[in-house]
């Protein structure tokens, strides 16, 4: 029976350390998550979404949306800025360029047009091809959306590049 109490005594001196660390642990992610959810810590990406008319606080109770493979925002702090997204759209029955045109109400894409010099310099990776522009309604945003059928063989995959000024 002796031989039982130092290790109770060890649990129960090592039980209140446990509880700290996984009350630490649980305080950070709280507040991490927190702060992600307020908007409190923005990323190039959400800064880029935002002129584009794409981030998603922009399109609430769709359900899902979609995450920029690239973004790159260009131009000073405060003044007249250009965001260039790309976004890869693996095709399938659930991700579709017809599902990524619902989730963001844009109209269907038009016939292939090139894209704009700056947009493939914008971005890195593959020279992209001409792609269908996204038409925008007169006076909206300043902002052109490109979509180029993707070559992997899944129905709906696409390349959707972007371009906006804001």
């Amino acid at each position: 029976m002796n031989g039982a109490r130092p290790t109770a005594r060890r649990l129960t001196g090592g039980l209140p350390a446990l509880c700290a660390v996984l009350t630490a642990v649980a305080v950070g992610w709280t507040v991490d998550r927190g702060a992600r959810m307020t908007g409190l810590r923005e990323t190039d990406t959400d800064r880029a979404e935002r002129p584009a008319g794409l981030h998603h606080r922009r399109h609430p109770g769709k359900g899902r949306y979609y995450v920029p493979e690239a973004a790159v925002l260009t131009g000073p702090r405060g003044g007249p800025r250009v965001a260039y997204l790309h976004y890869r759209i693996v095709g399938g029955p659930d991700s579709n360029l017809d599902d990524f045109v619902r989730v963001y109400d844009l109209p269907d894409p038009g016939a292939p047009a090139p894209l704009p010099p700056d947009l493939v310099e914008a971005l890195p990776g593959e020279e992209p091809t001409p792609g269908a522009p996204l038409p925008e309604p007169p006076g909206g945003r300043e902002r052109q959306i490109f979509a180029l059928d993707a070559t992997t063989g899944h129905p709906g995959a696409a390349d959707v590049y972007v371009r906006a000024a804001g």
